[in-house]
């Protein structure tokens, strides 16, 4: 039956689009058939941050169901196969942009099945960067994100240097892509609590990427 499972396993991973005709690194697990079906099981355990591939302007509200929250939700899940994650199994994501609905440093409350008692890590590398959801917010981070694997451009948050709602700094809740707002940003560089999730306010014209988290969901109804 172990057999049996592991050539299921194998064949999934050949058929889920990694083997294509595109050049890929030989660190980037996503691309690799074989370092995909080895990280199921030797990826260490963790919540993945990671980067979209492209920049977005600061109307982020306009790919989902007429919302920010629909929309950041539609971005990460649409970005994440493409992402490169050492854990690939990992496949529930979020956004680590704040909304009037759910805070960046406070996301299980709308995401009950985030887990809370295992490390944030740099998706690329698996870095750690907080022991846990929580200090990822309130203590300094072990690395900067760039040394986690996360690129060294500013980012998207809308949100205060504590990741909570920042109204005035959201780009107009989201549909704005104008120089009439401005939205808050964080920056890869720093690691210093309250400094590294709120650097500047660009306008809504300029185009910044978005940070997003993977994870597999707790079931134990524990929180991790």
């Amino acid at each position: 039956m172990k057999f049996r499972t592991l050539t299921i396993l194998f064949f999934c991973v050949l058929s889920n689009g990694c083997i294509s005709d595109k050049i890929c690194s030989d660190q980037d697990r996503s691309c690799s058939p074989v370092a995909s079906l080895l990280s199921l099981f030797s990826a260490p355990s963790g919540i993945y941050v990671y980067s979209t591939s492209v920049p977005y302007g600061g109307n982020l509200s306009i790919f989902g169901a007429g919302n920010l929250d629909s929309s950041l939700s539609t971005i990460c899940k649409q970005e994440r196969p493409f992402a490169p994650i050492l854990d690939v199994g990992c496949e529930s994501t979020a956004a680590l942009v704040s909304t009037s609905l759910v805070y960046a440093n406070n996301l299980t409350s709308l995401y009950a099945d985030i887990p809370t008692n295992i490390p944030m890590r740099g998706g690329p590398t698996g870095t750690i960067l907080a022991d846990d959801l929580a200090s990822f917010f309130t203590l300094d981070l072990h690395v900067t994100l760039e040394a986690g694997g996360l690129g060294s451009t500013n980012f998207w948050t809308y949100s205060d240097v504590s990741g909570n709602y920042a109204s005035g700094g959201t780009c107009n809740d989201g549909i704005d892509n104008t120089t009439a707002y401005g939205g808050y940003a964080g920056s890869p560089l720093l690691s210093t609590v309250d400094t590294w999730f709120n650097v500047q306010a660009p306008t809504c014209d300029q185009a910044l990427r978005i940070l997003c988290i993977c994870y597999r969901p707790d079931t134990s109804g524990g929180g991790g």
